[in-house]
C-alpha cells in the first residue's frame, strides 16, 4: 500500500523529469505543490482548507482573532520546501517524511503580520543567514511571536 510520502516522491520524480525536459522549476513543480497540499497538509497533518482553519496553530497576535482576520501561512515557504525536495538525495518516502515532519508547518498569522513578511522580502524565502534549524526564523526576523 502506498503512503502519502510515496505520492510526494512520485510527484518529485515527475517534476525532475519535467525540469530535465526544459520546463522551469516553477512550471514543473505545480503538481508537486498540489501533492504537498493534498498528501501532506490534508491527509498527513489534517490542516487543509477552511474546515480545519480553527485547529491551525496561531501566532501570539492571532490568538482570539476571528478567522477572517487571519492568514494561513507556511512557516517554511512552500517553494523552499519544493527546492529541498527537488535536491533531496536519496529521494525515498523515508527521507521525504523526515524532511516534511521537521519543516512543513502551517500557522495562522494576522493580516498585518503577513504584510510584514511581504514587506521584508521574506514572503517566499527564509532569511539569508538561516542555518536550517529554526523553522520559525522568518517569524523571528519580522517580530512575529509564537504563543
Amino acid at each position: 500500500m502506498k503512503t502519502n510520502a510515496d505520492f510526494i516522491v512520485f510527484a518529485v520524480q515527475q517534476a525532475k523529469a519535467a525540469e530535465a525536459f526544459g520546463f522551469t522549476r516553477n512550471e514543473c513543480c505545480r503538481n508537486l505543490k498540489t501533492a504537498l497540499h493534498q498528501y501532506w497538509q490534508n491527509k498527513t497533518i489534517g490542516l487543509h482548507g477552511q474546515a480545519h482553519k480553527r485547529r491551525i496553530p496561531r501566532s501570539k497576535a492571532a490568538v482570539g482573532l476571528p478567522l477572517d482576520e487571519c492568514v494561513v501561512e507556511h512557516v517554511v515557504p512552500q517553494m523552499t520546501l519544493v527546492n529541498w525536495l527537488m535536491e533531496l538525495e536519496p529521494l525515498t518516502a523515508k527521507t521525504v517524511t523526515e524532511l516534511l515532519t521537521r519543516c512543513f508547518t502551517v500557522m495562522l498569522v494576522t493580516k498585518e503580520e503577513h504584510a510584514k513578511l511581504n514587506a521584508s522580502g521574506l514572503r517566499s524565502t527564509m532569511p539569508e543567514a538561516w542555518d536550517g534549524s529554526d523553522v520559525f526564523a522568518r517569524y523571528a526576523a519580522v517580530g512575529i511571536q509564537l504563543p
